[in-house]
C-alpha cells in the first residue's frame, strides 16, 4: 500500500509508514468524518439549506483539507449565494489537490470563458462595498442606488439584498424590506440573518398597531360628549346614575366566586396531572438522549486514547527503524546500493538466476552512483555482486520478454514485482498499446493513484481506437 503523506510502500500489517511514521488507521478516521459532514452538507444543500450545507462542508475540510469534493461543493453554495470571490478560492485550491478529472477545473474554466459575467460579478462586489461605505457616511440613499445596482449585477447577491432590506427598514418602507428578505430565503431557505430581520419587522407592526390602538381609545375618551343639567356636569351617559345598584354588584361578585371556585375545582387539577405527565415523559426522553450521549462522548474517548497510545508506541517503533535504516544506508552506501544488495542476496539465498532476474540486476547495478561508490564498504559490496554475475552487464532481454515476465507476476497476484517488469518493458517499446495498458492497470493494482490516472489519460490520448479505450475510461471514472 502507498503511503498517503509521502508516497512510500507501507506494510499492512503494522498499518504505519516505515518512512515518514504516518498512521494510516489515523488517515482512515479523519477521512470517515469527513465524508460523514459532506454527506450532510450534501442533503441540506439540495433542500436549499445554504446555510448549514457550508458549515457542515467547513467542518469536513477542518477534518481533511483534502477532501476535493467538499471543497468544490462548498464552492458552489459560496457561488449561489452570491460569494464568487469566497467560491473561486475555493476551486483553486482544489485544483491544487487534484488537477485530473477535478470538477473544480472546469468551473474556473467556464467562469474565464465568460468574462462579462466575471465582470459583472465584480462590479457587484464593487458597489457593494461602495454601499457600506456610504452608509458609514450616513449616505443612505447613494447607497439605496448602489444596492439595488449590485442586486440586479448579481441577483443571488445575499448580503446585497440583507443591507437593501435594512436601509428600506431604516427609512419605513416595511413591505420593500420584507420582500428583499424572501428573495434571500429562496436562495438560501434558513439563512437566520435574514429570518432575524424579519422577525424584527414583525415586532415592528405589532408595535404599530399597539400604539394606533391606543391612540384610537385616548381619543375616544377625549371626544366623549359633555352634558350639564341641573348644575351637574357629566362627561358620559353611564355617570348621570348617582346610585349604585348594589343587587346587580352582588350578583357579579357571585358569579365571578363560583367561576373562579370552579376553574379550581375541575379544571386546575386536570391540567396540572397533564402537565405533570408531559414533563416525566419528556425528563424520561432527556434522560435516554442524556445517557446516549454520554455512552457515545465514553466510546470516542476510549477511542482517542487509544489511537493515542498506538500513535506513542509507533512513534517510538518508528524512531527504531529509522535509526536501523540509517546505520544500514550508511553501512551500504546509499539507497540504490542498498537496493542492488538487497536483490542480490535474494538471488544468492535462492541459488539460480535466470536472465530476467539478471536483467533486473543489471539495472540495479547501472542505477548506482559514482558519488555513492565513494564509500568503501559500498565499492566492496559492488565489486562483489560484479564478481558473482559478471553475466549481468551483459545480458538483453527484449520487450516481449519482459512483458511476458510481469504478465505472469500480473496473472499470480505479484504486483509489485510486475511492476518492474512493466516499466522496463514500457521503456524499451512505449509505442506498444498492451505495455502501456497493463504498466497503468499494475500501478492502480498496487494503489499509486497519482501514476495510474496519469497512464490511463496518455493511454486514451495516445491510442484512440485501442481495444481496452472503455475499460480504461471506467477505471478514469473510479478514480476520480
Amino acid at each position: 500500500m502507498i503511503c498517503p503523506k509521502c508516497g512510500a510502500n507501507m506494510i499492512l500489517s503494522r498499518g504505519v509508514c516505515a518512512k515518514c511514521g504516518y498512521d494510516i488507521e489515523v488517515n482512515r478516521l479523519t477521512r470517515r468524518y469527513s465524508c460523514y459532514f459532506y454527506n450532510r452538507g450534501l442533503e441540506r444543500a439540495r433542500n436549499r439549506d445554504l446555510s448549514g450545507a457550508a458549515d457542515m462542508l467547513r467542518r469536513a475540510l477542518k477534518v481533511n483539507k483534502k477532501n476535493v469534493d467538499a471543497r468544490n461543493l462548498l464552492g458552489l453554495v459560496y457561488f449561489e449565494t452570491g460569494d464568487p470571490v469566497s467560491a473561486i478560492q475555493e476551486w483553486i485550491i482544489s485544483k491544487s489537490f487534484l488537477e485530473e478529472g477535478n470538477p473544480a477545473v472546469r468551473y474556473l474554466e467556464t467562469l474565464h470563458a465568460n468574462p462579462a459575467k466575471l465582470d459583472n460579478l465584480n462590479l457587484a462586489i464593487r458597489k457593494y462595498n461602495g454601499a457600506v461605505d456610504a452608509v458609514a457616511h450616513d449616505g443612505f440613499d447613494l447607497a439605496l442606488l448602489q444596492l439595488k445596482k449590485a442586486v440586479s449585477l448579481n441577483p443571488h447577491f445575499i448580503r446585497a439584498w440583507q443591507m437593501l432590506a435594512l436601509v428600506y427598514m431604516r427609512s419605513g418602507h416595511m413591505d420593500k424590506a420584507r420582500e428583499c428578505l424572501k428573495k434571500t430565503l429562496t436562495i438560501d431557505a434558513t439563512n437566520t440573518v435574514s429570518m432575524g430581520y424579519l422577525r424584527a419587522i414583525r415586532e415592528m407592526y405589532r408595535e404599530n398597531r399597539r400604539m394606533k390602538i391606543s391612540e384610537t381609545e385616548e381619543d375616544e375618551k377625549s371626544e366623549a360628549p359633555v352634558l350639564a343639567t341641573g348644575g351637574k356636569t357629566y362627561t358620559s351617559y353611564l355617570e348621570e346614575q348617582d346610585r349604585i345598584d348594589y343587587k346587580v354588584l352582588l350578583s357579579l361578585l357571585a358569579g365571578l366566586f363560583l367561576g373562579i371556585l370552579v376553574v379550581y375545582v375541575l379544571v386546575i387539577p386536570g391540567v396540572k396531572a397533564g402537565m405533570k405527565e408531559d414533563f416525566k415523559e419528556t425528563q424520561g426522553e432527556y434522560a435516554e438522549q442524556m445517557s446516549q450521549y454520554l455512552s457515545d462522548i465514553d466510546s470516542l474517548e476510549k477511542e482517542t486514547q487509544s489511537l493515542r497510545n498506538k500513535i506513542e508506541l509507533q512513534e517510538g517503533a518508528l524512531e527504531a527503524n529509522e535509526a536501523e535504516l540509517e546505520e544500514l544506508r550508511d553501512k551500504a552506501g546509499g539507497i540504490n546500493v542498498f537496493n542492488m544488495t538487497a536483490y542480490y542476496l535474494n538471488l544468492k539465498k535462492k541459488g539460480t538466476a535466470s536472465n530476467d532476474e539478471l536483467f533486473i540486476l543489471q539495472k540495479r547495478i547501472k542505477a548506482v552512483s559514482e558519488e555513492e561508490l565513494k564509500n568503501e564498504s559500498a565499492k566492496a559490496i559492488y565489486d562483489r555482486v560484479i564478481a558473482d554475475y559478471p553475466s549481468a552487464l551483459t545480458v538483453t532481454m527484449t520487450s516481449s520478454e519482459l512483458f511476458d515476465k510481469g504478465k505472469a507476476l500480473y496473472d499470480a497476484g505479484n504486483y509489485t514485482s510486475a511492476l518492474e517488469y512493466f516499466i522496463y518493458s514500457y521503456e524499451k517499446s512505449a509505442d506498444n498499446e498492451k505495455n502501456m495498458y497493463y504498466l497503468a492497470r499494475t500501478y492502480h493494482q498496487t494503489g499509486d493513484k497519482v501514476s495510474a490516472l496519469r497512464t490511463y489519460t496518455e493511454y486514451q490520448e495516445r491510442f484512440p481506437e485501442g481495444e481496452n479505450y472503455k475499460s480504461v475510461s471506467g477505471y478514469i471514472q473510479q478514480l476520480q
